[in-house]
């Protein structure tokens, strides 16, 4: 990803970009704005491209530009009570249709992912998808006989993770179709990989997808080195696990939560 210059044939000058990167300065003997990054300190943010009204930045390996509809800016796309509702409507879903989903749906799923915010816009980031149903069963086989072994899972945990399996049910992946794994090799990777798989399970929703956390296979496959990268080619850390497909289960309603405790706000008017 990379900003490789302007198209003077399209900027008008405005200005605009100068107060959205310390990499643009105005250059009065040109009279016109230019970039100025000598020592390639860009963190590929984007902003320039997203505040050029004429969409005059020039860049490479960026993906795809999504533009706004008849000036549309994201602060009056959709309404706060819309998306407060979509948003508390997401629910951990753990019943599922045996029914895969399609390729180019899940490729909408992971594209959210990849506009997610990050910090810093690190974007390193990578992306594992099982889908085959013995690959899936072998993982969750090898998550189970592991907490089975470790002595600080409870008794009762162990007897209930067995009557489970004995009765043909996975109690670690619910036998969903797809299990996404996300991984990087950056150690300041665990926010950006939450809110990425947070956007990608909204999305997913709004596709009629149901999804849930998996959090055992989050910690098995960092602890079992082996495994991660023998049976998956995982090199790296796992940052986060999660089961996405058709739900077999209904909600009727948004349950109730409690408010967050919170400092400072009843002495605003």
């Amino acid at each position: 990803m990379t900003i490789i210059g302007i198209d003077y044939d399209k900027c008008t000058n405005c200005k605009n970009c100068l107060y959205s990167c310390y990499y643009i300065r105005n250059d009065k003997e040109q009279d016109r704005v230019i970039l100025n990054d000598p020592l390639n300190l860009c963190n590929r943010c984007g902003h320039c491209i997203a505040k050029c009204p004429e969409n005059a930045f020039l860049h490479k390996d960026f993906g795809e530009v999504i533009e706004f509809i008849d000036d549309q800016d994201p602060y009056s796309m959709i309404s706060y009570d819309k998306l407060h509702n979509f948003m508390s409507a997401k629910r951990s879903v753990r019943q599922y249709k045996s029914k895969k989903i399609p390729k180019e749906i899940l490729k909408k799923v992971i594209n959210s992912m990849s506009y997610a915010a990050t910090g810093g816009n690190a974007r390193r980031l990578k992306c594992l998808i099982i889908s085959e149903e013995e690959k899936i069963k072998h993982l969750s086989d090898s998550i189970i006989e592991r907490m089975l072994s470790d002595p600080t899972t409870t008794e009762g945990y162990k007897q209930g993770l067995k009557l489970m399996r004995e009765r043909g049910r996975d109690p670690i992946f619910y036998k969903a179709p797809h299990v996404i794994i996300l991984y990087s090799d950056n150690n300041f990777d665990a926010m950006n990989a939450t809110i990425a798989f947070t956007t990608g399970m909204l999305s997913g929703q709004s596709l009629g997808l149901g999804s849930c956390w998996i959090g055992m296979a989050h910690m098995f496959l960092n602890i079992d080195k082996k495994y991660k990268k023998d049976n998956l080619g995982i090199e790296g850390t796992v940052w986060g696990a999660i089961i996405i497909g058709y739900p077999t289960v209904k909600f009727h309603r948004i349950p109730p939560r409690p408010i967050i405790p919170t400092k400072g706000l009843e002495e605003l008017d």
